[in-house]
This record gives structure tokens, sequence and C-alpha cells, in this order.
């Protein structure tokens, strides 16, 4: 039958007495979610994911559709139709968003139990859907079946949604409580997306009818804006996509959203009325179209430039891995043969292999010092590498840098004696506190390593090793202390000292008077004071010498 009161439709859904409200929010929320819903599923068929947000975008779709039927056509026996089919697609939403959460969380398909809940939540629905416990008649003066509509199948059907938002919100909060940080916030941006979708096209759609027909609302158009919810869904799907990488999308949801806006647009021609607008909305689609390939050219550009550093960063991750099993091998290898040589120099000086000439004890003596320096720089670059790669704990704890001091400057005294050098003290005020927080093995390495550097390249006069308190700057903060190491050696050239501090850095100069620089000493010396948040440098001159500082921040005696 025909309701003959309302004009036929134009192109089966479009008709004056419908709301142009319902054209705005049904046809473009339609076309994103059909567009979205593709793209996903293009791009990688066979993810189970992927194939679930398809069904859900297909299932909002043709519930569109349905629904558009039921406002615009005149057909009673199609309106019925359409009226009937509304449930089955409203339970079977429900059900795949649930499906569609335990796949995003666990990474796999549901288990055939959860498969025969779900058959048997919608079992009602496909049962009755077609009998007249879910529409027992049509009003023709009014073209709708409103007050034909079984109340409680329309109760269960909607109660199937509400069932879905607080399953799924159970899943996410039972995973978030042992997930990730990555993951959590996937987690809390995937909740929000469908949860405000769930509640908008089930609660506010089923309220908003209910008021309509208790009188409140004076028409069911406050219904319509329940479709928002799908396009808030979508866009933190976008979100999860372009942060997290999720859905394995790449170019797609820029793609969806300019094609989006363009066909929202060209939507804009069935409701023109003159010419003139027509042919605004037709330069108005132009443009639009024109800028969103701009758009999508760019951001495909910008796509590809960060998949090719990606790919680069993955390779200096690998080459910084091989180079440090590279520098462990090697290390460990020439130290292992340096040692073992050793001990034949030392068996030979100690009378293990009987008595020897005074000319074979000399080089027996000299094998044994190289041995030893080529063990010391085996450890020096060993360190260098374990401090560079983050693998070294400090055991951070207030110690005394005086004590420290003192101690290095009482064992090194008779070796640079020995080179004809004055050791002298430059600790200021005696009985200050010059207390720090760090890790006392590796601040006697610095402070060790600052002082036999002057000393191997101080050729003549003093060497003088110092502390001091600097007050806090203006901008606040805390006191500093100041070690200092004064040479009145070589000096270092302009040149010289932009390497300094860097891996495998050495001077040009310095390689004259050590020949067994490694450039991993000082670079080592950074390492350990950076992270000890302090900072270390070098004022030099060429010829006068040179002062090495490191500054850390001053704590109270604990």
């Amino acid at each position: 039958m025909i309701c003959y009161l309302f004009p036929e439709p134009t192109y089966f859904f479009f008709t004056p007495d419908a709301p142009a409200l319902l054209y705005y929010v049904y046809i473009p929320t339609t076309v994103i979610a059909l567009l979205f819903g593709f793209y996903v599923f293009w791009n990688n068929k066979h993810s189970l994911l992927n194939q679930l947000l398809f069904s859900i975008s297909l299932a909002f779709s043709l519930w569109t559709i349905a629904t558009l039927i039921e406002w615009t056509n005149i057909h009673s026996d199609l309106i019925i139709f359409s009226w009937s089919f509304l449930s089955v697609i409203l339970g079977l939403m429900a059900i795949l968003c649930i499906y569609f959460i335990y796949v995003f969380l666990d990474k796999k398909d549901i288990s055939v139990r959860t498969k025969v809940i779900f058959l048997a939540l919608l079992a009602p629905i496909l049962l009755l859907t077609s009998t007249s416990l879910s529409l027992s008649g049509f009003n023709l003066t009014d073209c709708d079946a409103f007050k034909f509509e079984n109340l409680p199948f329309k109760i269960y059907y909607t109660s199937l949604g509400v069932l879905a938002m607080v399953w799924i919100l159970i899943l996410l909060i039972r995973k978030f409580r042992v997930a990730t940080p990555d993951l959590r916030k996937q987690i809390v941006l995937m909740g929000i997306g469908i949860e405000v979708f769930l509640f908008l096209f089930y609660i506010w759609i089923f309220v908003a009818d209910y008021m309509t027909r208790i009188g409140v609302f004076p028409d069911s158009q406050i219904e319509i804006y329940g479709l928002l919810g799908v396009v808030i869904f979508m866009i933190y799907i976008s979100i999860l996509i372009v942060r997290f990488k999720a859905f394995n999308g790449k170019l797609f949801t820029t793609q969806v959203l300019v094609w989006g806006l363009v066909i929202l647009v060209g939507s804009e021609f069935f409701t023109a009325q003159t010419n003139t607008n027509k042919i605004l909305i037709a330069v108005t689609l132009t443009i639009s179209a024109w800028l969103g390939l701009i758009i999508i050219r760019s951001v495909k550009k910008e796509i590809t430039q960060r998949e090719q550093l990606a790919k680069l960063n993955i390779q200096l991750e690998d080459s910084i891995k091989q180079r440090e099993s590279l520098v462990h091998l090697v290390t460990h290898k020439v130290k292992g043969s340096f040692t073992r040589t050793k001990y034949l120099f030392v068996g030979m000086l100690d009378g293990t292999f009987g008595e020897i000439s005074p000319e074979i004890r000399k080089r027996a003596e000299q094998g044994l010092e190289f041995d030893n320096g080529g063990i010391e720089t085996a450890d020096v670059v060993l360190k260098a590498s374990n401090l560079s790669s983050g693998t070294v704990k400090y055991d951070m704890q207030v110690i005394d840098l005086k004590d420290i001091v003192q101690k290095i400057i009482e064992e090194k005294k008779i070796p640079a004696q020995n080179k004809g050098l004055k050791m002298e003290s430059g600790i200021k005020d005696d009985k200050n506190v010059y207390n720090i927080l760090g890790d006392a093995t590796w601040i006697r390495e610095v402070v060790n390593n600052l002082v036999e550097n002057s000393i191997r390249y101080t050729k003549e006069g003093t060497i003088t090793v110092g502390l001091e308190r600097k007050p806090a700057s203006m901008q606040g903060g805390n006191e500093k202390i100041l070690f200092y190491v004064k040479d009145t050696g070589m000096g270092i050239t302009d040149e010289d000292k932009k390497g300094l501090f860097t891996e495998g850095g050495r001077g040009k100069d310095s390689i004259r008077v050590n020949v067994d620089s490694t450039g991993y000493g000082l670079y080592s010396v950074k390492l350990i004071i950076e992270a000890h948040k302090g900072r270390v440098w070098v004022d030099s001159e060429v010829g006068k010498g040179s002062t090495f500082y490191v500054e850390l921040d001053a704590v109270k005696k604990a």
C-alpha cells in the first residue's frame, strides 16, 4: 500500500517533507563510514581487526539507508521491511563492537564459546524480527509504524547496545591494568571513541524516540544527532592510525577525511534551489577537490620521508649494536692476549723459569710494561663503550670529593717526581666540605684520568690539583663544586679542542708525545660527568699549559 498523503521521493530518498538536517547528517556520516571501513579493509584484507571494522561501518551504512527509507518513502511494504530490519542491524552492531574490542586487545580471534554466547544473544532478534512481536501494524495516515512497535522487543535490542558498553568497558579496564604505557594510550583512545559511539547510537536514539512518544519532544528529529557518534568513533580510530599505526594504516585516514569533505560539499547540490547556488557549490567542490589532492600528496611525501628515516634509524641501531659487539670482542681478545704474555714476563722476572741474564731481565721488564699498557688501553676502550651504550649502572651516594682528590694527589706524587714535575694541592680552605652525589668508583676514575693526562703531557714545571666551592647562580639552583687540574704542559690547539671530548678524539700534538693515546680517556670522563649531571671543559693555550675543569652540584652531608 502507498501513503498517498505524501509525495513520491526523488532518487528514492529525497523529498521536501523530510527535514534538511536528515540529509546533512545521514549522507556525510554514511559516506565517511563506508570510505573509512573500505580503506581499512583494503589496506589489509586478511586482518580480522580490519574486517570487523569494515563490518561495523557496513552495518552502520545499512542502518542509515533503512532509516532514510523510513523517513522518505511512501511504500508501506518497503517501510515495514526496513523498520523490521533495523532491529537486526542494531543487535548485530552491538555484538560486532564487542568482537572488535576483543580482537583489538588480544590481537587474536575469540574462542568458540564466546561466539556461541554472541549467537545466543542475537537469536531472539533473528527469530522474532519478522513476527508481530516486533511490529504489529502500520499507520497509513502518518506513514510510519511508531505506535505499532513492540516496546519489550525494542528494549531488548537496544539493551544489547548498553550491554556492549558495559562489556567493552570491563574488557578495557582489565587490559589497561596490565598493559604497557604505549598500549594504555591506545586503550584510552579506543575506549572513548567506541563508548561515545555506542552511547549516542543506542541510548540517545532510544531516549529521543521515547521522549517523542510521550510528547516531551515535538518530533523525532532530535534522534538524528545520535549519528554523530560514528564520526567521533572514526576520529578516534584515525588518531590510533596516525599516532600508533594501528590497522596498518598509512594514507587512508587523510584520504577519507578529504574525500568525505568533498562529498559533504557535493551533497549540497540536492538542496540547492537556484542556479547561482549550484554554481557556487560547483566552484567550492572543485576547490575542495584540488586542495584535497594537494594535502594527500603532501601527506604521502611526509609519510615516505618518515618511513625512510625510520629505516635509517633501524640500520643505525643495528650498526651501533654491531660496533659494540665488535668492540667487546676485540678488547677482550686483545686483553686476553696481553694478559697471557704478561704472566710469561712475570714468570721470567720472579724466577719461575730459572736464572736469566741482566739483558733478558731488562727486556722482560719492558715487555711487562708494554703488556700493562695494552691491558690498560683495552680497559679504557671497553669502559668508554659501556658508558656510551648506557650499560653502566651508577651507585649514587653522597661522597666526599676532597677525600678522593687528596688520595689521588698522594698516589701521583711519585710518578710526577720521577718525571721531574712538582705536584701541588690547590684545595681552597681545607676545612670546606666538598660533598657531591655520585658513584665513588667512577668519580675516582675521572680524577685519576685527568691527573694522569697532565703528568703524561707535561715535560717540566708544576701540576696543580684543586677544589673550590662556587655560590649558586642568581637564577637559583645548587652551589657548585669545581675540580680542576692545571699543568704547564704543551697546551692544546684550537683545532684539537674540537674533538677533545669525542669518541676516539686525539690531537696531532698529543700523539707525538703519547703514541699510545686512544682518544677514549677524555671521552669517558665526559660521559661519566654528564651522567652525574655535571659538565667538563678545558682552557688551554699552546705552549702555556692546560687547565681541565669539572663542575658538579654540591650537596649537604647525608
